[in-house]
């Protein structure tokens, strides 16, 4: 049977191979974006690669976890780059590296994005699975994708103010699910 838009969906969660191959035609693009996106101070092309072979391995292994339609893939496959990439990117920091110190940047992070860096892939993935949907969107959309917060308010049809409550309120909750998960 020929794998289509409207059936890989199935056929991956049933590991045919040639789910796999439409899915990596169709989404490498914007797979190495999200990755090159957060690995790019490294410059380094092979890093890249193997981030984004484990993307799709990952994506191949855990399908039949994925619920939902085409565009719900496309953000759920470009989540899953997102945090392969940052756990590489942890594994890289531990290795010392001599680099420009620019003084523009604000190095002050919240304590919720501390705890976003800290936490592993997979918790991460599960934490945010259990916020309602406009909310895994919005955070999917500012930290996966990076896009700025006038541009998830344009796209969601919400103030700036709305989505920085949002993004605000979705990480105070990601603590407290993370505490809840720790604690009993």
């Amino acid at each position: 049977m020929k794998v289509t838009s409207e059936n890989f969906i199935k056929h991956l969660k049933k590991k045919r191979e040639e789910a796999l191959d439409y899915v990596i035609d169709n989404y490498i693009g914007i797979v190495k974006a999200v990755i090159y996106n957060t690995l790019k101070s490294y410059n380094d092309p092979q890093i890249i690669e193997e981030c984004t072979s484990d993307t799709f391995l990952g994506a191949f292994e855990n399908a039949k976890q994925f619920k939902g339609n085409e565009e719900d893939f496309r953000k759920w496959i470009c989540t899953i780059a997102k945090y392969k990439a940052i756990d590489k990117q942890r594994k890289l920091y531990k290795v010392p590296r001599l680099y420009e110190i620019d003084e523009t940047i604000d190095s002050v992070k919240s304590a919720e994005e501390e705890f976003l860096m800290k936490t592993s892939s997979e918790e991460l993935l599960k934490m945010i699975s259990k916020l309602d949907q406009l909310d895994q969107d919005i955070l999917t959309m500012k930290y996966f994708l990076n896009m700025k917060n006038e541009e998830i308010a344009q796209h969601h049809g919400l103030s700036k103010a709305a989505i920085d409550n949002r993004l605000y309120r979705g990480k105070k909750r990601l603590q407290q699910i993370y505490l809840r998960g720790i604690l009993t």
